[in-house]
């Protein structure tokens, strides 16, 4: 497993390199790890990030303001971090695109890359634009 303040250094230098807009709302914790968020266009939810337990947590924001969805990229071992990385980019550049989107069924929020789902009765869809 990867030192906690390693671990988020790194992020924070790989957003700076590539998503410069999170770094104003880094907030770190006595841990070393932080969190960080970017809100859609509308202002209606929000993409956040989070460096806890020695991994990159990414997940959406809700408009009500629940971060319940998300998922966890590994970092247990230095010499896949790039791969990681690369991951995380993906994920944040597919949300940004709409490709990975946010809606709302009778259920709840979730998140998708199945633009079928846009062809359900009594969905919602948030764009990132």
């Amino acid at each position: 497993m990867m030192e906690q303040i390693y671990l988020s250094e790194i992020i924070k230098e790989f957003l700076a390199e590539n998503f410069p807009e999170f770094l104003s709302s880094l907030d770190f914790k006595d841990d070393g790890s932080f969190d960080c968020g970017l809100r859609n266009q509308a202002d209606t939810f929000s993409i956040w990030l989070a460096t806890y337990n020695s991994e990159i947590t990414i997940g959406l924001e809700d408009p009500d303001g629940k971060t319940d969805i998300h998922t966890h990229l590994s970092c247990d071992d230095k010499e896949y971090l790039p791969e990681t990385l690369d991951r995380l980019a993906k994920m944040i550049n597919e949300i940004r695109e709409d490709k990975l989107v946010l809606y709302k069924d009778q259920w709840g929020y979730h998140w998708t890359d199945d633009m079928e789902k846009k062809k359900q009765p009594n969905t919602i869809f948030f764009s990132w634009k």
